[in-house]
Formats: structure tokens, C-alpha cells, sequence
């Protein structure tokens, strides 16, 4: 309950930093950092350990989808590539949508499964902060529509930047 009300709080505070490419640069290190977190909460797991889900770790998750929000919307208004701005937002929910698996889950598979979809959003984030910095669209996949929409396919994004 303390994680809800600390996350529903921060949604009223002015966004992050403006964004901009340091922001991606941060955004991208700060990725590294909560993957091997992430790793270590899995091997855990895998050990038959409790997993405890710090206030701290929820905290850092939220954020990292917030920034991914912020970078999006940074993308969008500089007329950047919209497969860079669709992929934050899909980054933005999928931790969104995992953090609250994490905070109400009980069992430990649909927790590993949460921090294994999380830990891969963290790899390819790592991977999307060298794009952002460059503002580079991924290679063939320009979408010629709005950036309101999401055209392009996040999955053969990201397996083009591999």
C-alpha cells in the first residue's frame, strides 16, 4: 500500500528534467543498473529464495517508465523518429504493468515471469538509449505516420538495433 500511494503521489509532481539526449544517456545507464538487479531477483527465485521487492527497486522502476514517458514525448515534439517515440511508450507501460504484477503477486512464477519481461525491457533500453542519443531512426523501419500512433512493430525494432 505505502508503494501505491508513494507512485500515485509522484504522479501529481512536475515531470522529470526536460528531456533530452543526456536524459537518454542516464536513462540508459540507470537501465544496466536495474537489469542486474532485476537478474539477482530472479536467481533468487531460482534458489528458492523469498524475493523481496524493495521500496527502493519499485521506486527505481517507476521512474525508469516515467523517464520512458518524458523520452517519448521529447522524441515526438523534436520531430524524431516514431519508432524511437513508440518504443519508449512501450517501455513506459510494459514497467508499468509489470511493477504492479510484482506488488500484488504472491507466487513466485508470475513473479519470475515479471521480472524476466522486466530485465528484458532493461537490455533492449540499454541498446535504445545509443538510438535516442542520435535521434537515429532504426534502420528501414521510418514510419510515415503521425506520432500519435505506433506503427512499427517494437519487437523488429529492437532486433534491427541487435
Amino acid at each position: 500500500m505505502k508503494r501505491f500511494l508513494t507512485s500515485y503521489l509522484l504522479l501529481f509532481l512536475p515531470l522529470s528534467a526536460q528531456a533530452s539526449t543526456d536524459l537518454a544517456q542516464q536513462w540508459g545507464k540507470e537501465a544496466g543498473r536495474l537489469s542486474s538487479q532485476t537478474v539477482d531477483m530472479m536467481l533468487a527465485i531460482d534458489l528458492g529464495e523469498d524475493m523481496t521487492l524493495t521500496d527502493q527497486f519499485a521506486l527505481d522502476v517507476y521512474r525508469f517508465g516515467r523517464t520512458s514517458a518524458d523520452l517519448a514525448v521529447w522524441i515526438d515534439n523534436s520531430k524524431g523518429p516514431n519508432d524511437l517515440g513508440c518504443i519508449f511508450r512501450g517501455m513506459a507501460a510494459e514497467s508499468e504493468t509489470q511493477l504492479q504484477t510484482l506488488e500484488t503477486s504472491t507466487e513466485t512464477q508470475p513473479q519470475r515471469e515479471s521480472l524476466r519481461r522486466l530485465a528484458s525491457v532493461f537490455a533492449d533500453a540499454e541498446m535504445i538509449a545509443i538510438a535516442a542519443q542520435q535521434r537515429a531512426p532504426a534502420p528501414s523501419l521510418i514510419s510515415k505516420s503521425s506520432h500519435a500512433t505506433c506503427s512499427a512493430d517494437a519487437g523488429s525494432v529492437l532486433e534491427t538495433l541487435r
